[in-house]
């Protein structure tokens, strides 16, 4: 029997078409320019790292706070020396915390005994509100007339003026009192007793000058003067005239020293004399005055009062 011989079909040969011939170009040029590209990136890549090795790093830009302005320096305050709140340019008393009112110097003309014309003097006010008359005293002035007017001012001199009782606003009188240290000054004599209307004057004159050198017998005559006030009152202090007894003045024993002439009498209710008495001139004269008198009558006798 014949044998059938298998012959083995071989691979077909494939045949070069153009699009398989592109993609092999294509292959080969790829791998070629990757080939090239790769040394190039490799010195782009050094070179960025040279570039970052040799320059330092910029720091990035961080938000700044805006410049404060520079401060407006502040204006000086004004002078103030007694811290009062008010400058001093405009403070009336710049030394005076308490801006209490001062009065202007008083300028005094004043009359010594070792000084013939007179010599000026000038009166500040004190540091207790008063004014000051230690230079004056000193020289020991037998007289003083104050210079130009002068206003109230302060609290010292407006109570002053209230104790004096004067009709008119002026202290002036009052100035020269206590500027004055005359040796013969009645309110300084011995057992002077000030009348209803010197008390008031000396009061204020003490109110001004309490040190003045004569201060303790001015108070003396006041308080001499108070108790002839308070008889006077209580009608047991009278001088001439005719007094209804028991009502305008009261029985009793009352003197009188020191009198010319002097003529006094006793009255019943008709006007005739119960008892009376003259005499040229007398040391001491006593009178009683009876309750059942209904008048009494006197002359150039000066003050009755009632004897001790």
């Amino acid at each position: 029997m014949a044998r059938h011989r298998h012959t083995i079909p071989s691979t077909p040969t494939r045949a070069n078409s153009p699009v398989a011939s592109t993609l092999r170009i294509s292959r080969h040029a790829g791998t070629i320019l990757v080939t090239l590209l790769l040394p190039a990136l490799a010195l782009t890549g050094c070179g960025d790292d040279i570039k970052a090795a040799g320059s330092s790093p910029t720091p990035s830009a961080s938000p700044s706070a805006s410049p404060s302005p520079s401060p407006t320096p502040s204006p000086t305050p004004p002078s103030d020396r007694d811290a009062d709140g008010i400058p001093d340019t405009s403070d009336t008393y710049p030394d005076d915390p308490k801006n209490i009112p001062q009065q202007v110097p008083v300028n005094l003309q004043c009359d010594t005994e070792s000084l013939s014309g007179g010599s000026l003097f000038t009166v500040h006010g004190g540091k207790d509100g008063r004014p000051d008359f230690t230079e004056v005293w000193a020289v020991k002035p037998t007289s003083c007339d104050l210079i130009g007017s002068l206003n109230i001012v302060t609290a010292i001199e407006q109570q002053a003026y209230k104790v004096s009782k004067y009709d008119e606003q002026d202290i002036s009188t009052l100035y020269e009192m206590c500027a004055e240290v005359d040796p013969d000054d009645v309110y300084a004599e011995a057992g002077f007793a000030a009348s209803s209307e010197q008390i008031p004057e000396i009061n204020a004159a003490l109110i001004l000058c309490p040190k003045h050198p004569y201060a303790k017998k001015w108070r003396q005559a006041v308080q001499r003067g108070q108790a002839d006030a308070d008889l006077e009152a209580q009608g047991r202090l009278f001088g001439s005239g005719t007094y209804r007894v028991g009502k305008e003045i009261k029985p009793g024993t009352y003197v009188t020293h020191d009198v010319e002439g002097c003529y006094w009498e006793r009255q019943n209710s008709s006007g005739n004399i119960i008892d009376n008495y003259f005499t040229n001139g007398a040391r001491r004269v006593q009178v009683t005055i009876r309750s059942s008198d209904y008048a009494f009558n006197s002359e150039n006798c000066g003050e009755w009062r009632p004897a001790r």
